[in-house]
């Protein structure tokens, strides 16, 4: 009977909180002046609202450049409100940031936030990911003992591929400090891209096709001869070792596998 009590309280306590509306019910929960007890509550969601603004703008800092200061504390506000932090920890409170955007009326001029947001949200898991060994490119020639397309190479575990049909990655460059780059001229492109964190720093790696191919196999587990065969058919051009390359000067990997030939693996 406690807990019930206890847990109502609670809900009331919350509800006052987020609906500005609930507080009068919530008032006779508290002792002494009413007046009193009203502007402790108003404090109470003021610092709720600096909370949920500050967690956002610490995982998403491009969609608040985007939309700017003011619009941005506006629907952290909401988002709080529909998307309640349920734990503790609030690295995790922007889960839903993405989906809260593609179907927010207030940006759908800007269908391309979702995506945006969707590529921060892995830079955001990216910095939080756990520690692991980076695998170099010159590591490689002890394991290859069966050549390099018998290596199933093992992706960091921060490190993440990002699809989009907006040109997400090039916005993202655009908006990174003293990356000399300019806003993309068509928001509306094709872009693929990879989210490592070589030394601590978490960057994205804008990629072509037919290497985002090749990553999505060694992710699901191909071998890498598999996977580079993928990016020849997808781009006869394709340049393996400058690609290879650029994989593992990101920090993409953490260790490989030897696979004998004809072994199920």
């Amino acid at each position: 009977m406690q807990h019930r009590a206890l847990q109502d309280m609670q809900q009331r306590f919350a509800a006052a909180l987020l609906e500005f509306g609930q507080v009068g019910s919530s008032l006779p929960m508290f002792s002494g002046d009413t007046a009193r007890a009203e502007d402790r509550l108003a404090l109470y969601r003021g610092n709720l609202n600096a909370i949920w603004n500050q967690s956002l703008s610490n995982a998403f800092p491009v969609i608040r450049q985007l939309v700017g200061e003011i619009f941005f504390e506006q629907i952290a506000r909401e988002y709080g409100h529909l998307h309640p932090s349920q734990e503790g920890d609030l690295n995790h409170f922007g889960s839903a940031f993405a989906d809260y955007l593609a179907h927010s009326g207030d940006v759908a001029a800007y269908p391309y936030f979702a995506d945006v947001a969707r590529l921060e949200w892995l830079a955001h898991r990216a910095y939080y990911a756990q520690d692991a060994a980076v695998l170099g490119l010159a590591g490689l020639t002890e394991i290859a003992v069966h050549g390099l397309g018998q290596l199933r190479l093992l992706l960091h575990p921060a490190c993440y591929l990002h699809q989009s049909a907006w040109a997400t990655a090039a916005i993202w460059l655009a908006h990174q400090p003293e990356s000399g780059l300019s806003y993309p001229e068509q928001s509306q492109a094709a872009s693929y891209a990879v989210v490592s964190r070589p030394q601590w720093q978490v960057q994205v790696t804008a990629v072509g096709k037919a290497a985002y191919l090749a990553l999505q196999a060694l992710m699901t587990g191909s071998l890498l001869g598999e996977a580079l065969e993928l990016a020849l058919q997808e781009d006869a051009q394709f340049d393996i070792a400058q690609e290879l390359s650029r994989w593992f000067a990101a920090g993409m990997f953490s260790g490989a596998i030897a696979v004998a030939p004809g072994s199920p693996g």
